[in-house]
């Protein structure tokens, strides 16, 4: 609850030239204000690579499976590690590819989630994986 006689308001940025703006009543005109973030916008590569960096070398490609409000599930492919880490918004499994291989054929929905993954680094191992599941 905002201390008697502030004021708060909830708004989103929105485009203003080359930057971002918040829009405020005009009864606010030459007031003092302070602007807080509450929640950043995602920037998926940005920050799934620095979620990564400690094994960065270990990373063949990184791929969304979903991107929701809420949660953004991410698959990344290693050459020997098999983790799953969570840390905010990100979910994220990270698979060598030998055994990712061995799961296609096993697992259906493993096939419809890659058919419909983005690319966020290596677009051509994607493309690779994506011919093995024809």
């Amino acid at each position: 609850m905002a201390p008697q006689g502030k004021k708060v308001f909830y708004r989103r940025a929105i485009p203003f030239g080359n930057s971002a703006g918040v829009l405020l009543p005009k009864s606010l005109l030459g007031a003092d204000l302070r602007v807080t973030l509450v929640r950043p916008p995602k920037n998926i590569k940005k920050d799934t690579t620095n979620l990564l960096s400690p094994i960065l070398e270990h990373i063949l490609g990184i791929y969304i499976i979903s991107d929701k409000e809420k949660k953004v599930e991410i698959l990344a492919i290693s050459t020997d590690i098999n983790r799953h880490m969570e840390k905010g918004h990100y979910s994220i499994d990270i698979v060598p590819l030998p055994l990712l291989n061995k799961s296609i054929k096993e697992n259906s929905e493993i096939k419809e989630n890659l058919k419909k993954a983005k690319v966020v680094i290596n677009a051509h191992l994607l493309t690779q994986i994506k011919k093995s599941l024809t």
